[in-house]
């Protein structure tokens, strides 16, 4: 079947070797091999090739067929749960969205679509964003929102908004409200998303830009949530760096301050994303159309957002 020939193709397009591919698949080499061939026969044109380091690369046609052939894998998933569902059963969207904005934004847009909606049922996964892209491509999601790049060949994007980071303090710190240079911060203790998140790195950058690392402050808490990093904000017990929007409704009210300083810059554009021809793609551009009403109402806190888009 074609189908069992793409899965092979695109485990090959993972592991670029053909021996692991065959472990991977639990069939013999050959059997690779074999359904590499009927792919590049049936499509006339050749899919993969080798550099003189005998390295395996994909061709232009074999990226593309890449993206064809991991669309139909997710979509794939979420028609065989829908065709198990009972008829009388409401139609259910599967959205991911990294923890920053399923804290904060992502909640109000649902709320939104339900309301407009009210017969549809909604699955909200919080991860971070690689995973998110990893979960779309294996048809645990349909469409995600995040702050990183996805690949054109791949994915579909539509750009929601432009998100700032700054840095945020207790009210009751010394540097509250204070314009300070960055060499300031380090006598304080920083905060931050745990190890292996997409957050961390993006701290990384942040500091590294200012030729700073997290080892310059006096110490440092690492905790799970952007929650948790605010509540120990809010105690005074260091500082932070996070996406105004998380924090404007802390700042608005009092309960966080922020520390502005010199020569900072920071800023991410965040996407909403699903997969490139997929069959789902009505049902993204459905909600993408409440996530811009939402963003763009007069109640929403558009001091939050740099910037709204709606290309």
């Amino acid at each position: 079947m074609l189908d069992l020939k793409l899965d092979t193709f695109l485990v090959l397009c993972e592991t670029r070797n053909y021996t692991r591919a065959a472990s991977v698949l639990n069939i013999t080499q050959p059997a690779v091999t074999q359904h590499i061939k009927y792919l590049e026969n049936h499509y006339s044109t050749k899919l993969f090739y080798y550099d003189e380091k005998r390295g395996l690369h994909l061709t232009e046609n074999g990226k593309l067929l890449r993206a064809f052939a991991q669309t139909v894998q997710a979509d794939s998933v979420q028609i065989a749960q829908r065709l198990k569902a009972p008829p009388e059963e409401p139609d259910e969207i599967k959205i991911g969205t990294i923890v920053t904005t399923g804290e904060s934004l992502v909640p109000l847009m649902v709320a939104e679509y339900l309301r407009r909606y009210p017969n549809k049922k909604v699955s909200m996964y919080l991860d971070e964003a690689d995973a998110l892209l990893e979960q779309l491509k294996n048809g645990r999601i349909q469409f995600c929102i995040t702050d990183i790049h996805c690949p054109q060949e791949t994915y579909e994007r539509k750009e929601l908004f432009e998100g700032e980071t700054i840095c945020i303090c207790s009210p009751k710190c010394p540097l509250a409200q204070r314009t300070v240079d960055f060499c300031d911060l380090t006598d304080l203790r920083l905060i931050f998303r745990e190890n292996d998140t997409y957050s961390k790195r993006n701290l990384m950058k942040i500091l590294h830009d200012h030729n700073q690392d997290i080892t310059n402050f006096s110490s440092y808490v690492e905790v799970g949530t952007i929650n948790a990093v605010k509540k120990l904000v809010m105690e005074n017990i260091g500082i932070s760096f996070t996406y105004r929007f998380a924090v404007q409704d802390d700042l608005d009210s009092g309960h966080l301050s922020q520390i502005y300083v010199r020569n900072f810059l920071s800023r991410s554009f965040f996407n909403m994303t699903w997969m490139k021809n997929s069959f789902f793609t009505p049902l993204c551009l459905q909600f993408l159309d409440v996530c811009r009403a939402v963003l763009a109402s007069p109640d929403f806190p558009s001091n939050s957002l740099l910037e709204l888009h709606s290309n």
